[in-house]
């Protein structure tokens, strides 16, 4: 499983590290509030929760995302039956994780044969539109106290664009029509708009900032309690500072600035297929890893309350016509349900962030050429090495008063590029603590212990400094011992 994860020191000579074990999990350890795992396409019987269950309680996630399945709870008009679902909700809360209901797509019992099922059902009568209103009230009231968090369609940017109603935005509408219907069978119904598949950035295909300026600037900020949002780049390391600082504009322009944004699909294939978000592209397990640690951290950096991996399982999706396409997004094989390296890193990132993690501004470091490479290059070479370093990425975070931070260079996952090693610089509050850190590749699970640690004492401060450490193509973790230990 792990042919294309050999050692660090095997896939880095040099690098200044000795072997200390493997990271361990304890099953008593609190949930990560902020991440989320996906347990969708249920509704439409696409894979079997169960055979997945046992490896889901091998994680550690906050939340699953789960879908609502309307036409599978009321196969006859006015006859609700909720017992599949109540089954998926009670394993979920049984291992404490917390499930979030995305309510979404049409009912043929309603639309008929002729009609997609992603139709938005205020377009179709107003009787339609009423049995959609009934049904969520039936459901927020049946899962009260068990289920609280309700997210409105999914993508209607996809299939909606900006579809006017009566001269206004339809999606909009919909989102307060669907919310008050929720309310009325669960008054404490947490609702979560948006579910757009552009993300926190302008695209060539989609609609982007002006599209959610338009959704928040259409009424509903009494109507929803946070915005979701959907992440599939090949480059999840596409929204910077800008694009944040952008979408949060926005939001203060309606008065929303405050609003938690959840990140409720991200992720990638674990081999070639022909649709569906990132298809096309040469995939396989190992680039699936890679991807997940980056897309996480990403999310969580931008901002993301909640960050949700699409997703446990593979799945088989049937088209309208009755053809069959594989996907192949879980950490899960299908049909055979075999564990994937993706499996494990979401299993580290749970044990990292176990509890709450927040972005750490009090603690900083630094990336620089090791003492060999000052020596032993020209000026030429050395601005070549300079010149790759300018696209490393750092993550800062802080998780129950400890600091953990990682790095990597945002590759094209499809082509081999160079690593190196680097002497890393620390400062701030909390630096003394990585004066004893381990190394966590987060996808073998393997800890290192560094062996080249010094504190440098400068005009009256003083940093920690660590020399030949790996830079690599996804994430590793530097965390104190203690944390581990």
């Amino acid at each position: 499983m792990f042919q294309e994860f050999p050692p660090l020191t095997r896939r880095f000579p040099g690098a200044a590290l000795a072997p200390a074990g493997k990271l361990r999990h304890s099953p008593g350890l609190p949930k990560a509030e902020r991440l989320s795992i996906g347990c969708e396409t249920l509704d439409r019987d696409y894979w079997e929760f169960d055979r997945g269950f046992e490896d889901l309680k091998e994680l550690n996630p906050g939340w699953a995302r789960i879908q609502s399945g309307w036409a599978k709870c009321e196969k006859s008009p006015g006859v609700y039956d909720f017992k599949w679902l109540d089954h998926i909700v009670e394993q979920l809360l049984s291992i404490g994780i917390r499930p979030w209901m995305c309510v979404c797509f049409g009912n043929p019992a309603y639309y008929g044969s002729e009609t997609w099922v992603r139709t938005c059902p205020m377009m179709l009568s107003p009787e339609i539109t009423a049995a959609w209103e009934r049904y969520l009230e039936k459901l927020a009231a049946h899962f009260k106290g068990r289920v609280e968090h309700f997210e409105i369609w999914n993508e209607p940017d996809l299939t909606w664009q900006e579809t006017q109603l009566d001269g206004k935005y339809l999606y909009a509408e919909f989102v307060k029509l669907s919310s008050r219907a929720l309310r009325r069978g669960n008054g404490e119904a947490f609702i979560i708009g948006g579910s757009m598949a552009c993300g926190l950035r302008n695209t060539t295909r989609y609609g982007g900032f002006a599209l959610a300026d338009l959704f928040f600037g259409s009424g509903v900020k009494e109507h929803i309690n946070a915005y979701s949002y959907h992440s599939y780049d090949v480059f999840p390391e596409l929204v910077q500072a800008p694009e944040e600082a952008a979408f949060r504009r926005v939001l203060k322009r309606h008065g929303l600035e405050n609003l938690p944004l959840w990140q409720g699909e991200g992720g990638c294939p674990a081999a070639w297929q022909k649709d569906n978000a990132l298809s096309k592209h040469p995939w396989n397990e190992a680039k699936q890893a890679r991807h997940l640690v980056r897309n996480i951290l990403c999310d969580l950096r931008s901002g993301a309350e909640i960050s949700s991996w699409f997703m446990l399982s593979d799945f088989t999706y049937i088209y309208g016509d009755g053809t069959f396409g594989p996907c192949h997004y879980g950490l899960l094989s299908h049909p055979d349900y075999k564990r994937r390296p993706a499996f494990y890193a979401y299993q580290s990132l749970c044990r990292l962030f176990a509890g709450r993690v927040e972005l750490n501004d009090e603690l900083i470091f630094s990336l620089h050429k090791t003492d060999a490479q000052r020596s032993k290059i020209t000026i030429e070479e050395s601005a070549g090495v300079d010149a790759l370093r300018v696209s490393i990425q750092r993550f800062s975070f802080v998780n129950g008063g400890t600091p953990i931070i990682a790095w990597h260079r945002p590759v094209n996952p499809h082509l081999p590029e160079e690593m190196f090693l680097s002497t890393l610089l620390i400062e701030g509050n909390g630096a003394e603590l990585f004066l004893d850190p381990l190394l966590l590749d987060p996808v073998t699970q393997e800890l290192w212990r560094p062996e080249r640690i010094t504190r440098e004492e400068k005009w009256g401060a003083s940093r920690v400094r660590i020399d030949d450490l790996p830079t690599g193509d996804y994430p590793l973790f530097l965390v104190p011992a203690a944390f581990i230990n």
